[in-house]
């Protein structure tokens, strides 16, 4: 393969702990790249990373993680490959994952966040240990066509070790879940978190989502990042 194509577009990169989800608390490599095939704004609901994904740059592959980092990987922290939609790179994702492996000498634990539109390939679904779905509702502004993909999210919960990490910000989003969703995935997969950017936002939502949790017997999922760091990005 030529040098030139050994890029991948890369908005951050930083060394943090998980903070939502099955592996919350995880210490973690975050492999944020840039772009979506998404545009989330509502008077409910805003992208929180919207001003980092749009910032991407094409960066060689021997440059997007430090040796710091890769030494953290080699202890067992987990590589979480983010975005916006890192699915729109998973081509370019399979490529860097097989040269990590080749300069390496070792694959990390893999999580990819993902919005469940992309249908991942079979290299993905061989070697990411977990996708962390986070299927965007109503709430989300963007019209139900280009958000909701069915096949998709049936595939990943039938083929992938996975969850279905799902934002609530109302009792409405609720309803689109339990409509939209119940049938679709297994429930014993689905996470509901609360909605916010801020400690003063989720502290509005934080118990209305946990009540739902105990009612529909579904996981529970907190903000740690936004928790313990607020509105500060990077961490």
């Amino acid at each position: 393969m030529k040098e030139e194509n050994l890029k991948l577009v890369v908005a951050e990169t930083f060394y943090s702990i998980q903070g939502e989800g099955r592996t919350m608390g995880v210490p973690a490599v975050f492999l944020r790249l840039g772009g979506c095939n998404l545009l989330c704004k509502s008077e409910h609901w805003v992208c929180d990373t919207i001003e980092v994904w749009q910032n991407g740059k094409a960066k060689p592959f021997e440059d997007i993680l430090s040796i710091d980092m890769i030494n953290v990987l080699r202890k067992g922290a987990h590589l979480v490959i983010t975005g916006g939609e890192p699915m729109v790179h998973q081509l370019k994702v399979e490529q860097y994952l097989k040269w990590f492996y080749k300069s390496y000498s070792f694959m990390p634990y893999i999580e990819v966040e993902t919005n469940g539109t992309i249908m991942p390939t079979s290299f993905m679904i061989r070697v990411v240990n977990i996708f962390n779905v986070s299927p965007k509702l109503e709430s989300s502004g963007e019209t139900k066509q280009r958000r909701y993909k069915p096949e998709v999210l049936k595939a990943i919960n039938e083929k992938c070790f996975c969850i279905f990490k799902i934002v609530i910000s109302n009792e409405n989003d609720l309803q689109e879940v339990i409509k939209d969703y119940f049938h679709l995935v297994d429930e014993k997969k689905i996470y509901l978190m609360p909605a916010g950017s801020s400690q003063e936002e989720l502290n509005k939502t934080r118990l209305m989502v946990a009540t739902m949790c105990v009612e529909y017997c579904l996981h529970y999922s907190e903000r740690l990042h936004v928790i313990i760091w607020n509105l500060k990005t990077g961490v």
